[in-house]
């Protein structure tokens, strides 16, 4: 009996060293140091680095590329209080207040295309599609909508002797803000042009079929000038060292020194469709498809084609600096019109 008894307390004693071995051997295979989450994570595969370069076609990569943003096209731009202020495509606002070098977003409150801009007694006015007539008087960030019943598109805006002056090819008529853009009348029914300038006390306007138009400073009563073309269609114009000069249709050129009644055509230069033109730096720069001509300030030379790659819609000047602007949001900046430099845009 002794001896089963014997027997029997070793066999106990093995038993209840068994979970204590099986402890300590478990401990010592694993990084338990008391967590459960712990245990649960050393049992699991190692992280796996995902490549987001995207060089493979597996679907599940399609979550690693890269955010895309939309970029508008931009139709019109302008100077103001050393400001630059470009307006396009679903209402978009972009400033610039370092000559062009960087681009802030304003706010418009209009999802409609703006076509033209122009400044003023200490305020920024667009116009565009659906009769659009927006006013900012804190540099383009914030707009407001002018008082206009129209839904006619309107192309053009200038400022001059206290008063913005619009016209509406499509309308065939020119709208009149002396408020700064707050309201807004109907004035010379059947002018058909597309964009209006102000200079030496008058308003001057360029436009379908070699259409010219010009009127004393108070934007009433309109009088029809001569072009030197029934044809072309002239998309913009601009005044400089006492010139109006107006560009259009298969890189035509003209201009006018006795206040837009008579132009005088320049030879063209191989250039394309021209929408818009500038003056400073003693010269005249116009820009438009694949197209940039520079004209000196007295029209006492030929346009020379500068630049046949860049496609632009619009051109101003200010601070010594040319700003061009076209679609994708694309701004170029230069001083001569002829080495052009990328600010802004679509990659």
């Amino acid at each position: 009996k002794l001896y089963v008894w014997i027997r029997l307390g070793i066999l106990m004693k093995n038993i209840l060293l068994f979970p204590i071995i099986f402890a300590f051997i478990f401990y010592a295979c694993s990084d338990f140091s008391g967590n459960e989450d712990a245990v649960e994570a050393s049992l699991k595969p190692a992280p796996v680095t995902r490549n987001n370069n995207n060089n493979n076609n597996d679907d599940d990569d399609d979550d690693d590329t890269p955010p895309t943003r939309t970029y508008y096209d931009l139709e019109g731009i302008t100077f103001g209080n050393n400001k630059f202020v470009a307006v396009g495509k679903s209402g978009v606002v972009r400033t610039s207040s370092d000559n062009g070098t960087s681009w802030d977003n304003g706010t418009s409150g209009t999802t409609r295309t703006l076509y033209e801009i122009a400044y003023g007694n200490s305020t920024f006015v667009a116009v565009g599609d659906s009769g659009t007539h927006l006013y900012s008087s804190d540099n383009g960030g914030t707009w407001s909508t002018g008082t206009w019943s129209e839904n006619d598109r309107v192309t053009g805006v200038a400022f001059g002797n206290n008063t913005f002056i619009g016209v509406s090819i499509y309308g065939k008529y020119v709208t009149k803000s002396v408020d700064n853009g707050s309201n807004w009348s109907k004035k010379a029914q059947g002018i058909a042009v597309y964009d209006v300038t102000y200079g030496n006390s008058k308003f001057v306007a360029s436009g379908d079929n070699g259409a010219i138009a010009h009127s004393s400073n108070d934007g009433e009563n309109w009088t029809n000038g001569e072009s030197r073309t029934s044809t072309a269609y002239l998309y913009g114009i601009t005044f400089g060292n006492n010139r109006f000069l107006t560009v259009g249709a298969s890189g035509w050129l003209s201009y006018s020194s006795d206040n837009g009644s008579d132009f005088t055509a320049l030879t063209i230069p191989l250039a394309n469709t021209l929408y818009s033109t500038a003056y400073g730096n003693n010269i005249f720069v116009s820009v438009g498809y694949n197209s940039v001509v520079v004209s000196d300030n007295d029209m006492s030379e030929d346009p020379i084609l500068k630049e046949n790659s860049y496609y632009f819609t619009d051109v101003t000047f200010g601070n010594g600096v040319f700003v061009a602007v076209g679609d994708d949001e694309i701004i170029y900046t230069s001083t001569d019109g002829d080495t052009w430099t990328k600010v802004y845009g679509k990659p």
